[in-house]
C-alpha cells in the first residue's frame, strides 16, 4: 500500500507540473534520460556494479516489477534475480536498450516512460522483443537515481 500511495503521488505530482507548477530543465531531462541508458546498456554488459550505480542501491530504496515478479532492495534484486540470469550459461543478451525516454521532473523527483528492445539467445534460439518500461527516479545529493522500474 505505501507504494502505491508514493506512485500515486509522483503522478499527482506529474500532473500538476505540466501545467507549469514544476519547472522542468533540459539538463534535468538529460541527465535522467542518461542515467536509464547507462542502466540498460550495464545490462548488455553483464555489470551489476555499474547497475547498481544507477539506483537508490541502500536497503529497500529500490524496487522493480518485471512482469509477474517483484523485488525490493537493490541486493535482493542483484543477488537473487540479476546473478542468476547473468551466470546461465543458456542465455545470451545481445540487445538490451531503453529507447523513446520521455521523462517528467516535479523537483527532486523523476519519472520516465520508455521502450525496450530486446534481444537475446536462450538455450539456442534467438529472440528479438519490444517491451515498455516506467522508471521512479529521485536526485540525491544532485544526483538522479533510480527508486523504481517496472518493465514489462
Amino acid at each position: 500500500m505505501k507504494t502505491l500511495s508514493f506512485i500515486f503521488t509522483v503522478f499527482v505530482l506529474a500532473i500538476f507540473g505540466s501545467n507549469g507548477a514544476f519547472a522542468e530543465t533540459g539538463t534535468d531531462q538529460q541527465s535522467v534520460t542518461r542515467v536509464l541508458q547507462t542502466y540498460s546498456a550495464a545490462i548488455n554488459k553483464g555489470d551489476m556494479d555499474a547497475m547498481g550505480r544507477s539506483v537508490m542501491a541502500e536497503g529497500k530504496d529500490f524496487t522493480i516489477f518485471e512482469g509477474a515478479g517483484s523485488d525490493t532492495g537493490w541486493a535482493s534484486y542483484r543477488d537473487h534475480h540479476l546473478a542468476p540470469e547473468f551466470a546461465n550459461p543458456d542465455l545470451k543478451f545481445h540487445k538490451f536498450e531503453f529507447q523513446e525516454i520521455q521523462s517528467t521532473i516535479a523537483g527532486d523527483w523523476a519519472f520516465a516512460t520508455f521502450s525496450i528492445e530486446k534481444s537475446y539467445t536462450y538455450k539456442g534460439k534467438d529472440t528479438d522483443k519490444m517491451g515498455r518500461g516506467t522508471a521512479i527516479l529521485k536526485r540525491v545529493d544532485g544526483v538522479w537515481k533510480i527508486k523504481h522500474l517496472h518493465t514489462s
